[in-house]
This record gives structure tokens, C-alpha cells and sequence, in this order.
């Protein structure tokens, strides 16, 4: 029902002192979605200052002032992170127990359920089945086209509506042409437009047609950016040629031969597409983020590229929005873009924090409402946005009416199961590239009575030294497999490169070596909130930059005294130059996933598919879909 303009005006006046919401501040609600990764009930008790960035209590099982918050805003939907999802029965009661107090709101319906879970670096539950991400499915495009993109995607979201979980934020469509691009990298399929569009419609529809909402992301593109925008703005200045071509085609194509549920916009600058200026809160004259941008998101993507989905914002706690808006500020200038869901607009963390929302929603109604007298908004966009929720949510969201135990039963057959888990091998080995092959490859096992690994600890030991014999057994009968020495040097307990150079003359006539290559962007840990206390410790740190100083060490040892080195990558092809030059052959796997099986063996994916190629060089059916310099 249409309400006018005078009406809106006397609901926002209701008193912020109380958590009651008039009926259009719960319609603002609606267009919210909250994480719930942190909630300390007792945190005044605990601290002089207490504030959200001091809670660290992750939320595992849903607690009553969170429920209530649920139940009484009408909050459209909630958003998991890894230290919400821990264990395959705690995660159905989790997203079970969100749902029942969803449908006790007054709009009476389950709400969206989001989740990171792309594959690859982003993939927030360990206990689903990983895969080596886009990029690894982009390697895998030369032989097997768009295969990989349905198989994958179709595992991930039928283990997602197993766990209750509706919403994927993926796949990431971004067409990657920038090599020192932080956030995005690996994430994507590759450098090809057209490549993309094509894996990425694939991923779309492998999503849905499991009855989950797949969401395209980051519009109109983050391939070319050099800043993560959790940590700032970045821009992209490519001529409208080159936008049409290349960073906005994946979602043309998309649009076109899909029916993809949601597009996640970017809080990125792109002049050509919007040169218009706003003030920071700062009061620095900036161009307007796509995020924030009308003529991006209703002009551009809404009406010119006729997409009818939910257009949702990146977190809107990211320092690409919150250096520049204040939170009120942030909301109402999305919703007047054309956003239909603010994603992660405000930490709830404290029974403080859920009293302050109220009072939040409260404000942006009130700002909403006056841009609305002012002719910035229609109300009757404000409604189609609603109604469009309404329309997905009613698609793609029903109460499971099975019994709690029921939904463990079954979530624990689909999730990582056997044929799940033979689909992530099936990548790796069609995804693994050799990058240099200095003829070390394939190995002459005949000759190669001593193999030496280089490794950064016991659990990549454990997997390589399982993946070599795995390997070896298809080549070799048992007994021989056996007389093969296999030794190792783990990072975590260096000896003097003194030691080094003897093990490696007395040890080796093989060397093995491991690197994990990646650019640290915070969405692989989570979020904003893994700036504090801290971006990785210093120990952590410390030990990355030892292992590739060891290594380089190792190679270079091994170079000198004229034994074969090979190294296994894991992760981006942009950062594997230096190992390039020092190694004699070089494979790229893009899969830095190491589980345990159910013999409690560490098995990593990648390192199987590498030594399959070790043995047999027929094997690298990978071909890399970006461009590197070499």
C-alpha cells in the first residue's frame, strides 16, 4: 500500500528511546542485511570501554537479544561468516533457529541468509567441500569449456541450501586485467571477457537451479583496480569502449542468457560512467562510488541493461564507504542509487549496538523520507524495491518443514561426501599448469632413488609425501615404491645453511619444493572487523617471510650442486617469477586446500594433481587464463 509523503514524515518522528518500529521504518529494515559474526551479551562487565571492537565472541548458536532484534526490526537478511559456520550440526540449528525468528516478524516469511562461498580463497565453512576457485576453473576452460563451472558450482550450492543458506555471494565476474589487483586475483575466472561471461552465466545457473540466489559481483567491475576496497577507493578510469567490452560484458551476458537473483555492486570510482561529486564527511570534494551512484546502479544497470533482480551493496563497513559516509549517510545514498539491500550496514555486537540500530533505522527513515519530499527519490521506487524483495525471496526461500534431525541427517550426506569430494580432485587435475619445465618433467623415476621435499610445515609434508605416493604406485609396482627415500626439510625447524647444503648432496637427487603465493587482501579472512586487534600477527608474518627467504636458500643450494628442482605452487600465477628463475620446472596448482580424510591422512587436492603431472607431464592440462610476465 502506497503511503504519502506526510505520513512517512510522522512514522520517522516515532521516539528513538523505544524499539518500536512504525511500518515503513520496518520496509528500511527489510532492505538490511546484518552479520551476526560477533555477540558479547556481558561485554560492559568486561571492559571501561565497551564498544563493539571488543567483542570477539563468535556466534555460533543464536542469541535471544539477536532473535529478538530478528523478530522486532523485520531485518531483511543476515550474513554468515566463517566463525559462525564451524560444525555441520551447529550450522542447521544456526540458520533453523534465524529462520524461526524471521517468521515471527511481521512480515511472516524466512529472510535471506547469506554466505561467501566462491571457492578458493573465499570460502568461509572448511567443512564443505573446497575447491581451487575461479581462476583454477578458468585454467580448466581450454579443455573442458564451462564444465567445471556447473559441476563446482552446483556442489557448493546444494551444500549451502543443505545448511540452510540461500543466498551465495558468488561467482565473483570481474574480468581480471591488472596483475597487482589485491581483492580480486585468483577470485577470478580470468582475463578474457568473453571467458567469463561464459563461466560466469554457467555459475549462475549451476547456483540456482539448486534454489539458491547466486549473485554477480562487483559491479560494474573491480578486474583493474590496484587498491582493496576494504581499504580504500579505488578507480578505474577505462574509457566507455573498454567498460562495455570488457568490465561490464560479464554482466550484460549474464543478464541476458540468465536470470541471475542478485548483482552486488562495488565501492569503486568510475568517471566516465559517473563523474559527479560528493563531500566526505571529511569534507573532501571526491567522485561518486559506483555503490552510491544513481546513474550506475538505476540508469546504467537498472534500466539500460534491464536487470530486474535485487541490486545489493558490498559491505558498507568497508573503508571504501565508511572513510567517506557516515552510516546514515551510507544508506540513504545507496537506496537513492538504486540499491535494494544495504549489506552490512551497521555492527551489531552489544546489547548496546541492537538499542543503537533501532535508533538507526530511525535516522535513515527520517533522512529517506526528506530526500524523498526533496525529488531525489520516488516513493514508488522505494515500493518496487520491497516488492522486488518480496519476489526472490518468495522464489528462492521456504521454511524446511522437517524435523531438526531430519535436516543434520541429511546435511551430513550431501556435505563433503565422496562424489563431492571426487569433483574438487577432478579440478585440481584439470586446473594444474606447468609454468617452466627446464627438462626435469616428466620425472625418470629409474634414476631418482632419493626425493628431498622443501616444505613450510608438517601438514604440507604429510599431504605431498601421501600425493608423491599416490603417485608412485601408478608408475611403480609397491616393492620398488618402498626403496625410494623420501626426505624432508620443514621451514618451522631450519638448520644452518651449512646443514642445508650437506642434506641436500647427501639426500637428494630430486628436490620437491612448496610455495604458497598469494596477495593478502582482509576478504580472505572476513571482513573489516580482522583489522582489529590485527591484520595477521607479526608471527605469522615472520614465518611466511622466513619460509621464502629458506626456499630461495634451498634453490639456490640445489642449483649450485646441480640437482633438478621442482616447485609446486599454490595460489596467484602474478607472484611466481622469482621461484620461476630458480627452479627447473615450475606447476601451478591455484589450490592451497589441505583436509584431513576420514583415516585422518592430510590430503591436499593440488599437490595430487601436481605429482600426477610429476610422473607423467601429459597430465598439465591447465592452461593459465591470465596473462604474466616472465
Amino acid at each position: 500500500m502506497r503511503q504519502s509523503h506526510a505520513a512517512i514524515k510522522n512514522m520517522s518522528n516515532t521516539p528513538t528511546s523505544t524499539p518500536i518500529l512504525t511500518a515503513f521504518e520496518q520496509q528500511i529494515a527489510e532492505k538490511m542485511s546484518l552479520d551476526i559474526r560477533y555477540f558479547c551479551a556481558d561485554i560492559a562487565g568486561k571492559s571501561s570501554v565497551p564498544t563493539s571492537k571488543h567483542c570477539r565472541k563468535a556466534v555460533t548458536k543464536l542469541p535471544d537479544e539477536l532473535a529478538q532484534l530478528i523478530t522486532s526490526s523485520n531485518v531483511g537478511g543476515i550474513v554468515l561468516f566463517a566463525e559462525n559456520v564451524q560444525e555441520i550440526t551447529q550450522v542447521v540449528n544456526l540458520t533453523h533457529d534465524i529462520q524461526q525468528a524471521a517468521i515471527k516478524s511481521i512480515q511472516g516469511k524466512p529472510l535471506i541468509i547469506s554466505m561467501d562461498q566462491e571457492g578458493g580463497r573465499v570460502a568461509r565453512f572448511t567443512k564443505m567441500t573446497g575447491f581451487a576457485g575461479n581462476m583454477a576453473i578458468g585454467a580448466s576452460y581450454a579443455q573442458h569449456g564451462t564444465d567445471f563451472a556447473t559441476q563446482v558450482n552446483t556442489v557448493i550450492a546444494t551444500e549451502l541450501q543443505a545448511l540452510g543458506i540461500n543466498n551465495n555471494y558468488a561467482p565473483v565476474v570481474d574480468v581480471n586485467t591488472n596483475v597487482a589487483n589485491p581483492v580480486i586475483n585468483t577470485r577470478s575466472f580470468g582475463e578474457s571477457a568473453g571467458q567469463v561471461a561464459k563461466l560466469g552465466v554457467s555459475a549462475v545457473n549451476a547456483i540456482q537451479a539448486q534454489g539458491v540466489m547466486a549473485t554477480l559481483k562487483h559491479f560494474p567491475g573491480h578486474g583493474d583496480t590496484h587498491v582493496d576496497s576494504h581499504l580504500g577507493l579505488p578507480r578505474v578510469d577505462h574509457d566507455r569502449a573498454t567498460i562495455d567490452r570488457v568490465d561490464l560484458a560479464p554482466f550484460s551476458w549474464a543478464i541476458k542468457h540468465s536470470k541471475p537473483a542478485m548483482i552486488m555492486t562495488a565501492h569503486i570510482q568510475y568517471p566516465v560512467l559517473d563523474n559527479s561529486i560528493f563531500v566526505s564527511k571529511q569534507g573532501e570534494k571526491l567522485i561518486r562510488p559506483a555503490t552510491m551512484s544513481r546513474k550506475i546502479l538505476t540508469d546504467l544497470l537498472r534500466k539500460e541493461m534491464a536487470f530486474d533482480g535485487i541490486i545489493a551493496t558490498d559491505a558498507l563497513d568497508m573503508a571504501g564507504v565508511t572513510h567517506f559516509f557516515t552510516d546514515v549517510e551510507a544508506v540513504v545514498e545507496t537506496f537513492i542509487a538504486g540499491a535494494d539491500l544495504a549489506v552490512m550496514p551497521f555492527k551489531v555486537r552489544t546489547p548496546e549496538d541492537i538499542n543503537n540500530f533501532y535508533t538507526f533505522i530511525k535516522n535513515v527513515a527520517k533522512a529517506l523520507t526528506m530526500r524523498i519530499a526533496q525529488g531525489d527519490y520516488q516513493l514508488v521506487e522505494f515500493e518496487e524495491s520491497i516488492a522486488r524483495l518480496k519476489h526472490y525471496k518468495q522464489q528462492y526461500i521456504a521454511i524446511n518443514n522437517s524435523s531438526i534431525t531430519q535436516q543434520v541427517v541429511a546435511a551430513k550426506a550431501i556435505i563433503a561426501n565422496e562424489k563431492h569430494i571426487q569433483t574438487e580432485q577432478a579440478l585440481a587435475d584439470a586446473a594444474v599448469t606447468l609454468l617452466k619445465n627446464k627438462q626435469v618433467l616428466p620425472l625418470n623415476i629409474q634414476q631418482v632413488k632419493k626425493i628431498h621435499f622443501i616444505v613450510a610445515n608438517k601438514q604440507e609434508l604429510a599431504a605431498l609425501t601421501y600425493a608423491t605416493q599416490r603417485a608412485l604406485v601408478k608408475v611403480l609396482p609397491t616393492h620398488t615404491v618402498n626403496n625410494i627415500i623420501m626426505s624432508d626439510f620443514i621451514a618451522t625447524y631450519a638448520t644452518s645453511p651449512e646443514q642445508q647444503r650437506s642434506t641436500l648432496l647427501n639426500h637428494a637427487d630430486i628436490v620437491i619444493a612448496t610455495v604458497d603465493i598469494k596477495t593478502a587482501s582482509l576478504v580472505d579472512l572476513g571482513g573489516m572487523d580482522d583489522l582489529t586487534p590485527s591484520y595477521g600477527s607479526a608471527a605469522q608474518k615472520q614465518l611466511k617471510l622466513s619460509y621464502a627467504t629458506l626456499l630461495k636458500q634451498q634453490l639456490t643450494f640445489a642449483g649450485q650442486l646441480n640437482i633438478p628442482t621442482i616447485v609446486i605452487a599454490k595460489g596467484s600465477p602474478f607472484l611466481i617469477n622469482e621461484y620461476r628463475q630458480l627452479a627447473g620446472a615450475v606447476l601451478l596448482n591455484f589450490d592451497d586446500r589441505i583436509y584431513k580424510n576420514e583415516h585422518n591422512q592430510a590430503i591436499s587436492p593440488g599437490f595430487n594433481a601436481s605429482m600426477a603431472v610429476v610422473f607423467d607431464v601429459s597430465k598439465a592440462l591447465g592452461k593459465l587464463p591470465v596473462s604474466v610476465k616472465e
